[in-house]
């Protein structure tokens, strides 16, 4: 290997590992080595899983091998990382220690139900965690036999990663549900912890997204923390008392991943970063996506501080930022781009439409986005984005690159 070689290694072959190696591998030569790592291998779009849920996908088609989403050129290692050694520069899996120059730390979160009392065991009845795509197919088999009660979507925790999933999921419900003649007998609740639905989107966004679903017949129940979930009664008991379910939708509570947290990266909980490069505070490690923790102004509650909103479309542009900014230092080039905290998400609302929250999130004092009305064009939009993200053709990947830089997140990053 030639004296001046480098070698980048990314941890996590989600969104923002994906995108961090492929764009690695597009700006470097063959002597540089960008090794990608993952325990699974194969990738699962989490974006499209709700419609796997009602049934208008099955899971075969939001998945896809690692190995086929990568660049020719990257080595993808699945294995199970078992520890990092920052001192060292070292990477040690079950299999092989790996040395890094650079090390990119995407691996997501970890869901911690066994932090709420009874919630395990309320998951093993009728309770369904629907941030895995086990409960995703557990879920999808009770609501197809579901034709009436008291439905609740549960947020457990904050933060949570995808901020639009709760009520994304309960305005598909209501379409779902109508369509089948049930509508009238299912009452569908959100109960969260948060003030308006995707807090990180500002004020604005958060009522009109509220509004949508109150026009769809769902009871929005904010700063409402569970406390503990008895499946015997089929009971949640929240800080502000207790609500009967007959079916429950749950997403558990987050944790950093624990070889990130006996790394010593996180502090307490994610690991923080500088919101423009995305720099730890160890020297040629980055973290992006959801086990980044990056702090916007304001707090949610006191003692609180607000955080960057934890989703794929923030690990692919952070990822874009870090990877130019690697392979630029490797090359020598003093030219830096840093993330401006600009992003967009869609939000599904039933009978073939959806809409768009976009913008700027690192504006004061709070983040400046615009909700574009649901509409069916971007419902396609959303299903081209879906396709894009398992597609194997370069060549529509690049359209859709194109696409999305210049017209639906427009300047993501700017020149340092």
């Amino acid at each position: 290997m030639p004296a001046n070689s480098r070698t980048i290694i990314v941890l996590g072959a989600g969104v923002g590992g994906l995108v961090t190696a492929n764009e690695l591998r597009k700006r470097l030569s063959k002597e540089h080595t960008v090794i990608l790592i993952d325990k699974s291998e194969e990738h699962i779009s989490y974006s499209s899983a709700l419609w796997v849920a009602i049934g208008e996908r099955g899971q075969e088609e939001i998945k896809k091998d690692v190995s086929r989403l990568t660049r020719e050129g990257v080595d993808f290692v699945q294995d199970e990382i078992q520890k990092i050694d920052l001192a060292g520069k070292i990477v040690k899996t079950s299999k092989r220690d790996l040395r890094y120059d650079y090390l990119v730390i995407s691996l997501g979160v970890s869901l911690a139900p066994e932090t709420v009392p009874g919630l395990t065991e309320a998951m093993n009845k009728n309770a369904f965690n629907f941030y895995t795509l086990d409960g995703i197919l557990k879920a999808k088999d009770a609501l197809n036999n579901f034709s009436k009660g008291n439905l609740i979507i549960m947020v457990s925790a904050l933060p949570y990663k995808c901020p639009v999933a709760p009520n994304e999921f309960s305005l598909l419900l209501n379409s779902f549900f109508t369509k089948r003649g049930l509508r009238k007998d299912i009452n569908i609740k959100v109960c969260t912890p948060e003030v308006l639905p995707m807090g990180g989107n500002g004020p604005k966004t958060g009522s009109i997204v509220k509004g949508l679903m109150e026009s769809a017949g769902v009871e929005y129940k904010s700063q409402h923390a569970v406390q503990a979930v008895n499946s015997d009664k089929n009971e949640i008991v929240f800080d502000k008392g207790t609500m009967n379910y007959d079916l429950l939708l749950v997403i558990p509570p987050h944790k950093a991943p624990k070889v990130i947290v006996e790394a010593g990266l996180a502090e307490p909980d994610w690991v923080p970063v500088d919101k423009n490069t995305l720099k730890t505070k160890f020297d040629n490690v980055y973290a992006i996506g959801d086990n980044a923790k990056v702090k916007l102004p304001g707090e949610w509650k006191q003692g609180m501080p607000l955080m960057l909103s934890k989703g794929g479309v923030f690990a692919h542009y952070e990822a874009k930022v870090i990877a130019e900014n690697i392979a630029n230092e490797i090359l020598g080039s003093k030219e830096r781009v840093e993330y401006t905290g600009r992003a967009a998400c869609f939000v599904e609302t039933g009978f073939g439409k959806a809409g768009l929250a976009q913008g700027y999130f690192f504006t004061t004092p709070t983040p400046n986005t615009v909700f574009l009305k649901p509409s069916r064009i971007l419902h396609l939009s959303k299903i081209m984005f879906e396709k894009y993200w398992l597609s194997e053709s370069a060549l529509f990947r690049g359209i859709m690159n194109f696409f999305m830089e210049n017209w639906m997140y427009g300047e993501y990053k700017r020149r340092g």
